[in-house]
Formats: C-alpha cells, structure tokens, sequence
C-alpha cells in the first residue's frame, strides 16, 4: 500500500466512523464515566459521575461487564476447548487437541489476558464494541494489548468478518526507539528525542493499519509475503517507518450487537437511553425532596427576618399578631416521594433488564426450593435471550482464538502433533489444521444442554424400549456417547484413557476370562482402575511416537 492510499484509507475510515463518536462520548458520560475521552480531564470525569445522580446503568455495565469474565471467560476454570476441525477424526487427534486446549488456558493465565480482556469487555458493554491486539512478547510469551473504542477505525469484508484495521497512537521517544529502531525513525523523530531533555519526554503519532495482502508469493515463508500486511505510519514525518506482516489477523474486534452494516456494535445503553436519562432526572428530584424534607422551606413575615431560630431544639419568639397569622410556617414541602419512587424503580429495572442483570442474578439466587427443571428452565430462559450477544461474541473471537493457537504452536508450546491432525495447506505442504473452539463457561454450557440433554433422553428411551427389543442396542455406539457427553461436560482429558488403551485393555480382559474359563492362571492379576497387571502405554502427551511427524516438517506456514 502507498503512502498516500493508506492515508487516503485511514481519513474515509475516520469519516465513516465520525456518526459513532458523539454516541460514544454520550455513552461514556452516562455509563462509563471512568472512561472519558482523553481530551477531559479528570476533575470533569468525575463532576460527570457525581452529577449523573442514579447510578443504575454504570453498575449494571460494571455487572455486565463482570458477567463477561465470570460467565464466558472465567480464569479458574477451562472456558474453552479446541477440537479437531475434521468430523469423525481418530481420538488421538481430539486428545492432542484437548491437551493444547490445557496448555493455552494455563498460558492465558499466566498472560496479561484476563486484564486486558475485562478493559475489552467494559468497551463491548458500554460501549458496543472493544478490541483487543494479541501478540507475543520477547521472552516468548504472549502478550494483549487493549485498543479504547474510539481510538481505531475498521472495516468488514464482503463476509462481515473484520479484515480492515487501523488505530492511531502515540510513543514517546524511547518507546519509539525500542519497537522500530532509531535509524528507521524520520528526521522530525529523531529531532525530538535528541532535544529532548529526557528520552521519556515528547510525543510522536503512529499509525498501525492491519489488512490483507494484495501481492504476495504464498512460496516465500517471509514478512513482505505472509496474508496479513501490516505498516506503521508516522504523522509527524509522513513516511513508514516499518512494513512487515502476520500470519493471522492479530487485532479482534468484538460488537454486543450488530447495527445495521457498520462494523460498529450497538451497545445496550442505547436501547435504553431515555430511561437512563429520566432515571438521573428523577433521582435529582427525589434527592431535593429528600432535603426539603429534612430542611423545609420556611415562610416567614418581613420583620422576622433574622429572628427565626431553624437550629435543633432551637426557639423563636413571635409577636400575638404573627401567631394568629400563623408565621412562621413550612411552605412547599408537599411533594409526592413514593410515587417519584415507584417511577424511578420501573426505570431502574427496563435499564437492568437491558443489561441482562436478571440473567447474572439467576446464579446468585437461593434454589433450595426449585426443582433441578425449574431452576434448568429458569436458565434457559434467560440466557436464550442473551444468545445473540453470545453467538456474536463467538464469531468475533474466533480469529483471536485461531491466533492464539498459532502463537503458542510456533512459540513451541504444544508437545508434537500426531499425523491425524496435519493436512495439506494451499502450497501442497503439510501442516496443522486450525481446530475448532466449544466455549466451556456458564453461559456456552446452558446453550450446548439441549444436546447433552437429547443424548439422555435419547439412552433413558433406549432403556424404557430395549425390553421390547434388545436389537435396538445395534444403534447406539456406547462408546462415542460416553465420550462425547463426558467432553460435553468438560471433562479433563486426563481422565478419558486413549481409545487405542481402551482396546488394549478390553482384549486383556477376554484373555483373562478364556484362561480362567480354561483352567489357566492368568499372568497376573488384572486389575482396569489400578496399578496391578501387564504395563500399559502411557496416556500423556497422547500421540503414538511411530506416526508422529518427522522433525524436518515445518507446519508453521500453514497455520
């Protein structure tokens, strides 16, 4: 990309973008005021919030936000499993897979993940759409960065998948020096950090613009040929000052819903916008009546001016004539404070239930006196509701997803892939397919239980019916339904054996039972959950070493 197309690019971008601002800035106001623009300072931020009066939506947003981590992408627990992207694959390809699953989870942990995430997911809540930049960093670990909404511009491709990014951003001298290098700097950089009296001090603008490669040779396994180009852009000295490339879109894009054919999202808040407003408005006034409860207003004749004693326990000295007149008296302090509160809380709950707060409070409720379908019905109730959110989420987090699997193969993670998970790429060569993800948290789990539940009603069926007819056994293969509910259920694959041990052990055992039934004593004593017996092959990192894959293969550029 030229210079000036690439500026060209950015400005329409930034023109497209421009309706959305205003409705951010609103947003934040409103409901995230700890996220002003950075153009407000702090003392105005926090006017903002004192001012808002009724804090329901910036604590729904905070709620739902926090949802996100608990309900989706719980760091105590593996919320997401990868599985081979072929159907029917062997189960030594779905164990490697599920091993690689253990290892990111632990990976993602061990990351800035989890924190850059929840700044995401406030930016999705609050404000419809959040972004997210993976990467790794030097010592070979990955590494995420949060992109503020507001800050960077996108478009989508003829599928609505984001294929087009760009953000602007600042360094300072030293930052600058550090991820491009001073030579590759333009003349006004290089000014700035030598008259700079701290290498720390001054500001130079960048721009990142992330999007598909034009031109490229799919042969040569380099930078200027990978599908993804990348180009930093400096505004101070219009040049580029680094041209490189990805194997995967690094930067992701989630919305909470879709908004027509923009790549923005819609954010909950403005579905409810006018209540939010009204809400303020009436804890304003309630808040007045409350104080003019508490200190009414006092009507009082002109030569009592100064005389009136408003302390506690305090006594005011009145003429007969003031008496009979009835001075002084309270005055305007007949406000109706129960039905501003009934009018705020039907406010309140349109903006919680825009917020999905009743499906968070469900899990927080006491269900001791619920039946197991009652609260099972209660949930899929609610979360059903919440699905287009989530459905969205999983589509926009795939590419992140498939990155972060990339990352981790090439930075040597994952212990050594068996043959049934290497196909052959676009150039012919061998390499690894890009595996499925099954999100494993609260929410994905209440969504995937009508499948788990049809595999039950479908055995308990089986079972009412196989008295009438034994054959109907014939159409079950037990063996694929109990490993394909145990992983269902998130099941560590740790305890699955592999299904090649299963075997071993399965034709040990009639071994045994035709040398028992012969009079035979057995080799040794048999035993299917313990140590005792014949050796059996170890179940970890689960790949068969005589079909491993040959040291000289790179799937690297295929991933």
């Amino acid at each position: 990309m030229k210079q000036d197309s690439l500026l060209a690019a950015y400005q329409a971008l930034c023109a497209a973008r421009a309706p959305w601002e205003s409705w951010w800035q609103t947003l934040r106001r409103h409901v995230l005021p700890a996220r002003m623009c950075e153009d407000t300072n702090n003392g105005d931020a926090a006017a903002t919030a004192h001012d808002s009066g009724d804090t329901t939506a910036i604590e729904a947003c905070r709620k739902l936000a926090g949802g996100h981590m608990s309900y989706i992408c719980p760091n105590n627990e593996m919320w997401f499993k990868w599985e081979s992207p072929t159907p029917g694959s062997s189960d030594e390809a779905d164990s490697w897979y599920a091993r690689c699953s253990e290892i990111a989870n632990r990976e993602l942990a061990l990351s800035n993940f989890y924190t850059e995430l929840h700044e995401c997911f406030l930016d999705r809540v609050a404000l419809g759409t959040g972004s997210l930049f993976c990467g790794n960093t030097r010592r070979g670990s990955l590494l995420f960065k949060h992109v503020p909404c507001g800050q960077f511009v996108c478009a989508e491709n003829d599928e609505g998948v984001v294929d087009t990014y760009m953000r602007e951003f600042t360094f300072t001298p030293h930052q600058a020096a550090a991820h491009f290098g001073l030579k590759a700097l333009g003349p006004r950089a290089k000014e700035l950090a030598a008259q700079a009296r701290s290498e720390h001090e001054g500001c130079l603008r960048f721009i990142h613009a992330v999007r598909p490669r034009d031109k490229r040779d799919p042969r040569k396994d380099t930078a200027r040929h990978m599908p993804w180009q990348s180009i930093y852009y400096s505004l101070d000295d219009h040049c580029v000052v680094e041209e490189s490339g990805y194997r995967e879109m690094p930067y992701m894009v989630t919305r909470f819903l879709k908004w027509g054919e923009s790549p923005y999202g819609l954010a909950p808040a403005r579905l409810v916008y006018s209540d939010i407003r009204q809400a303020q408005f009436l804890n304003r006034i309630l808040d007045m009546l409350g104080e003019v409860a508490a200190f009414p207003r006092i009507l009082e004749l002109a030569n009592q001016v100064g005389e009136v004693d408003l302390r506690a326990g305090g006594r005011t000295l009145i003429s007969p004539d003031s008496a009979s007149l009835g001075f002084p008296r309270e005055w305007a302090t007949q406000g109706r404070y129960d039905i501003g509160m009934d009018r705020l809380r039907a406010k309140q709950e349109a903006i919680n239930r825009a917020f999905f707060i009743p499906m968070l409070e469900l899990w927080g409720e006491r269900k001791a006196q619920l039946t197991a379908a009652e609260v099972y019905a209660r949930e899929n109730e609610r979360v059903m509701q919440f699905s287009p959110s989530f459905t969205l989420f999983t589509c926009d987090f795939r590419p992140l997803m498939e990155r972060v699997f990339a990352q981790l193969f090439r930075l040597g993670k994952f212990p050594q892939p068996p043959a049934g998970v290497v196909k052959p790429d676009a150039r012919g060569e061998a390499a690894v397919a890009v595996p499925h993800v099954v999100y494993q948290g609260r929410i994905a789990m209440v969504l995937r239980r009508m499948r788990s539940e049809g595999l039950e009603h479908t055995l308990a069926r089986l079972q009412q019916l196989l008295p009438l007819d034994a054959g109907l056994a014939d159409h079950v293969d037990l063996d694929k339904v109990f490993r394909l509910s145990a992983r269902l259920d998130g099941i560590p694959e740790e305890a699955l054996r592999a299904e090649h041990r299963v075997k071993r052990i399965r034709k040990e055992r009639a071994q045994a039972a035709v040398a028992a039934s012969d009079g035979e004593q057995p080799a040794g004593e048999y035993s299917v959950g313990g140590d005792a017996g014949p050796p059996l092959p170890q179940l970890l990192p689960g790949y068969d070493a005589a079909t491993a894959l040959s040291p000289q293969l790179n799937p690297a550029p295929g991933i």
